[in-house]
């Protein structure tokens, strides 16, 4: 073959391949009435209200006073410290311990150091904190949407795992 007759052919080639690319074409979903969008959220509604269900009777069995934060996340502050008040954006030691709220535990004993507002290691535990004073010991408790969601931490965490954290604010 000839230099053009062989460009000529690969550019058959790609056009031919391209054509037919199986590639489902992916519909912009309207703005109103759109069923697939509805159903996640009434699903996720749903999942919401379950979680919230097993949360209350869960604090309840054990006469914990806890108060619901408006993320949706609950915090008792069973030991109050008395160092400075914690902020956005402030660098935080913490002593914690995770399990499920069916007492599966996750972690015990983990020191970690991170960064108030940076969402680690959980949104809800990152946003929990906030307010807090350092020396202060908490329980956090944390819906599936604000620990690691539907996939888990791909580790120990499964899927959907209403979570539960013994913190210790150094």
């Amino acid at each position: 073959m000839k230099p053009t007759r062989t460009l000529i052919a690969i550019t058959l080639l790609l056009l031919s391949a391209t054509a037919c690319d199986n590639t489902p074409v992916v519909e912009t979903p309207s703005k109103e009435g759109d069923p697939y969008k509805e159903n996640m959220i009434n699903a996720n509604r749903v999942i919401e209200q379950s979680e919230n269900t097993q949360i209350t009777s869960f604090i309840a069995r054990r006469g914990w006073q806890m108060e619901q934060l408006s993320n949706g996340s609950w915090i008792e502050e069973y030991q109050p410290g008395n160092g400075k008040v914690i902020d956005y954006e402030d660098t935080i030691d913490v002593i914690y311990s995770l399990s499920a709220i069916n007492g599966q535990t996750f972690y015990s004993g983990v020191e970690e150091s991170f960064v108030v507002g940076r969402h680690k290691p959980t949104v809800g535990l990152d946003r929990a904190v906030q307010g807090m004073r350092r020396g202060s010991r908490a329980r956090v408790i944390l819906p599936s949407s604000l620990g690691y969601g539907v996939v888990g931490d791909g580790d120990r965490i499964p899927s959907r795992a209403i979570l539960i954290y013994d913190i210790k604010i150094k």
